[in-house]
């Protein structure tokens, strides 16, 4: 499922949900208390429909998807030795999307 086969309506409470997000977090460096934030849990709450925007935000944009990413789907396809290496790690996600079909083929 790509992003463009995604609800219109499921995009923009994600998108306003993500942007509430991103301006609480704006000077958070825990990423526990990143993830613990209102709009985060309910980005989660959101399901496994949300899955390809956040594949999508995560190639355009590193950023902290990665427990929400477990948390929906629980799988995680980062290896052990880039655990906080964040590239390596949106490049695992990225590529899991891929390999699922939740998003193109497409260089980051």
């Amino acid at each position: 499922m790509s992003s463009s086969l995604v609800d219109a309506d499921l995009q923009e409470r994600f998108q306003h949900l993500k942007e509430d997000w991103k301006r609480q977090s704006r000077y958070l460096s825990n990423s526990a208390q990143i993830a613990m934030l209102w709009s985060y849990q309910q980005i989660i709450g959101m399901g496994p429909a949300v899955v390809p925007l956040i594949l999508a935000e995560l190639r355009q944009e590193t950023d902290h998807w990665f427990w929400a990413l477990e948390a929906i789907t629980g799988e995680n396809p980062a290896e052990q030795e880039v655990a906080g290496k964040v590239d390596a790690m949106a490049d695992a996600w990225i590529d899991w999307g891929q390999q699922k079909g939740l998003i193109g083929d497409t260089t980051r």
